[in-house]
């Protein structure tokens, strides 16, 4: 195979292609490896592209751990909820995706491991807020308590900085909350909650609010109220609205709205100007406003698993962005501005209808180190490079039509 001149790859195993012959030995291949292994400075990236199929796709991203109680949290917050995948599938040989890989040596860390706090099943309520008001503690964890309502002497901690209720069984919060103006956490995620009181409007220094996992129809009014906020989890809810008041929220740095039912995004989105991840994952959206183009300092966005039919050239405009996550829609193409996000580290566009890349899209993106085109309609492999691209490995590509130029 003709070396492609925007890729300078120091080799390329073909060895397991399907209906092409192998042009090289697996002893040749073997000494490859082991001299590129020997080069400390070079540039491996990982790269999927596979034909389509009917393999099921890996929700293995989608899983998320309740807000934890522990010393890291404000070191966590405000953060996007969970780093994008590449997205590989998994299944019994039959559903497997067969796919060209690279992986980076060392990229892949190991995650921290928090210690998952026990259910308070005897928690004494009342006496646990009498002792936060005596002791003067601005932290008080009341998570996996069995609460079902949360006492009106909760008015009485105005000191409180964090609260945490996650993992209760609470349907509404009393008006009081209202109360504890010095809030700067509330974590209420894994509750039953469909509304929130109009005195959460008092929280004028509340900067962290975590509604994941409760049972909310619409973003309540009041939360477009909270100014201050810099991290907003609604994720796993049944909301099917964002409304134009969204814009309200102009220090919002992280906001998840995954797993929810929503169909638009209002033109306010571009109001955002410090958004830095935005997570609208699985929900309903065929469009995206133009104006998210105005989030400019925006890094991180999630779009998978949507019904997406177009991106907008807007997205051009957004020179952070440095993770973009288009897998499951039914994009036909990318616009070219994208060649513009030269910051972009993770492309994924995986399980699309897409044929083919804009020209010069991948020699622009000189910071990439993962792509993923699987399970599209290419029948080349988009060339123009990017030149970062050392060492590529394929794979058992699946389908007759595909022709690496490699």
């Amino acid at each position: 195979m003709a070396e492609g001149p925007s890729f300078a790859r120091e080799f390329v195993d073909v060895s397991e292609l399907s209906d092409q012959p192998s042009t090289s030995s697996s002893a040749g291949t073997k000494e490859s490896r082991d001299s590129s292994s020997k080069k400390e400075h070079t540039s491996c990236c990982h790269v999927e592209c596979c034909g389509r199929g009917g393999a099921t796709p890996d929700n293995s991203d989608h899983h998320e751990e309740p807000m934890e109680v522990d010393t890291e949290m404000k070191e966590r917050l405000p953060t996007q909820e969970k780093k994008l995948s590449s997205g590989s599938l998994g299944g019994g040989e039959s559903a497997r995706p067969k796919h060209v890989t690279v992986h980076p040596p060392g990229t892949k860390s190991a995650k921290p491991t928090v210690k998952k706090k026990s259910i308070q099943a005897d928690l004494d309520v009342p006496r646990e807020l009498l002792k936060c008001k005596e002791e003067g503690s601005n932290r008080l964890d009341l998570s996996k308590s069995n609460i079902t309502q949360l006492p009106v002497t909760v008015r009485d901690l105005t000191h409180l900085e964090e609260l945490y209720l996650y993992g209760n069984k609470l349907s509404t919060l009393p008006a009081e909350i209202g109360c504890l103006v010095n809030l700067k956490t509330l974590a209420l995620s894994e509750n039953s909650l469909t509304s929130l009181p109009d005195s959460l409007a008092g929280l004028k220094q509340l900067r962290v609010l975590d509604l994941r996992h409760n049972k909310l129809n619409e973003i309540p009014d009041v939360v477009y109220q909270l100014t201050s906020l810099t991290t907003l989890y609604l994720r796993f809810n049944r909301i099917r609205v964002v409304g134009e008041e969204i814009s309200n929220l102009q220090e919002l740095i992280m906001m998840s709205l995954r797993e929810n039912k929503i169909r638009d995004l209002p033109k306010g989105i571009g109001k955002l100007k410090k958004l830095v991840t935005f997570d609208v994952s699985n929900n309903h959206l065929k469009h995206l406003p133009p104006e998210i183009g105005e989030c400019t300092l925006l890094s991180t966005l999630d779009v998978q698993h949507n019904e997406l039919v177009d991106i907008p050239e807007t997205i051009g405009h957004l020179q952070h962005l440095s993770r973009l996550g288009l897998k499951y829609n039914q994009l036909t193409s990318v616009p070219k501005s994208l060649s513009h996000c030269v910051l972009m580290e993770e492309f994924n566009v995986e399980s699309n209808n897409i044929s083919q890349l804009p020209e010069g899209l991948l020699s622009s993106l000189v910071m990439l180190t993962s792509l993923t085109i699987s399970r599209n309609s290419f029948t080349s492999y988009p060339v123009g490079g990017p030149s970062q691209f050392t060492n590529i490995y394929v794979r058992k590509i699946s389908f007759k039509k595909l022709i690496i130029n490699a």
